[in-house]
């Protein structure tokens, strides 16, 4: 289903978005391969294990001063339920990024378990191998997850572009955005955790609805970034050009686009208890897995169909004040 430019302006149909969605990916099956292949392998592949490496680090805690005396089983407490949690990581889950990259089921699974058996595991030693390690996860899921999306805006509307060239540039600016976003967070919530700390100093209770309000602001703020990566997707745009655009977008249409975050969230997560239920030595899970790359990769189908209605709509909205003033 090619989505075009002419189409009458109307404002965003949560429900049609959705349809056309599902029925992108329906008459496109193919496009869930690559999340079907990153939760197979890491169901089945290599393992890397980094509690060894943290370990030591983690038997200090008892060590720490003041955790003597009374405070001393709360420590110890504390260290088994670092130990248990380091135990159960594996390294490969970094192929999941965020904000962009493959949907995986298995990111939610216990790891080193599959039907047959235990996978081969190799445990990081040093602190080179486990930065160099998950560097190569991390670049490659952000390759992987830019791929993903480009086949599928592809299926949406495409700018008949060269498609490795867009595909790298798309790339480099999904490596940035994080990092954009990680400063942006950063700018926000330092003067505001400032300033919950005084005022908690001088009154918990009116502390504690500051917090309240500044990560209501926090998230107002986030929320209209939403659509950053569909600009550089779709429209080709570089990250900053994406991230305006997507601000114009949500702020005339905040309203139905929180109704459309909300709506999809629920679909995804509430099918993800049917999908999470059978073990990870259980054959069922294929079915979950499956399943779960179908939904999810028809919500993010949907959600380019909801930004091209919505953009259009922003835009007609813009060029009427413009034309009235």
């Amino acid at each position: 289903m090619k989505a075009s430019l002419n189409s009458k302006f109307k404002p965003p149909s949560i429900i049609q978005a959705l349809i056309a969605g599902f029925n992108t990916i329906a008459n496109k099956p193919n496009l869930i391969l690559i999340p079907i292949f990153l939760d197979l392998f890491l169901w089945f592949g290599p393992s890397w294990r980094i509690d060894h490496l943290f370990n030591p680090l983690v038997q200090s805690i008892t060590q720490i001063p003041g955790s003597k005396g009374e405070l001393l089983p709360f420590f110890e407490n504390y260290q088994v339920l670092l130990q248990e949690s380091l135990a159960e990581i594996n390294l490969a889950f970094s192929l999941r990024t965020l904000p962009i990259g493959v949907p995986s089921l298995m990111v939610s699974k216990p790891s080193f378990l599959n039907p047959l058996g235990h996978p081969m595991t190799f445990s990081l030693e040093t602190s080179f191998q486990f930065l160099i390690t998950w560097l190569l996860f991390v670049l490659a899921g952000f390759f992987l997850g830019s791929l993903y999306f480009q086949n599928i805006s592809k299926q949406i509307f495409s700018l008949n572009q060269d498609s490795f060239k867009s595909l790298l540039k798309s790339f480099i600016q999904i490596v940035l955005m994080p990092i954009i976003l990680l400063i942006i967070m950063a700018v926000l919530t330092i003067p505001l955790a400032f300033l919950v700390t005084l005022v908690t100093l001088l009154s918990p209770a009116i502390g504690q609805f500051i917090l309240t309000l500044s990560m209501i602001f926090i998230l107002w703020a986030i929320v209209p970034l939403a659509f950053t990566p569909h600009g550089i997707f779709l429209y080709k745009q570089n990250l900053i050009a994406a991230m305006i655009t997507s601000i114009k977008v949500v702020r005339i249409s905040m309203g139905k686009t929180i109704w459309f975050f909300l709506a999809s969230y629920l679909m995804v997560e509430g099918l993800n208890y049917l999908w999470r239920s059978p073990h990870v030595d259980n054959w069922f899970l294929l079915i979950g897995i499956l399943g779960h790359a179908f939904i999810v990769s028809a919500v993010i189908a949907a959600s380019f169909h909801y930004f091209i209605a919505a953009t259009e709509f922003s835009q007609s909205i813009i060029n009427q004040n413009l034309q009235s003033q």
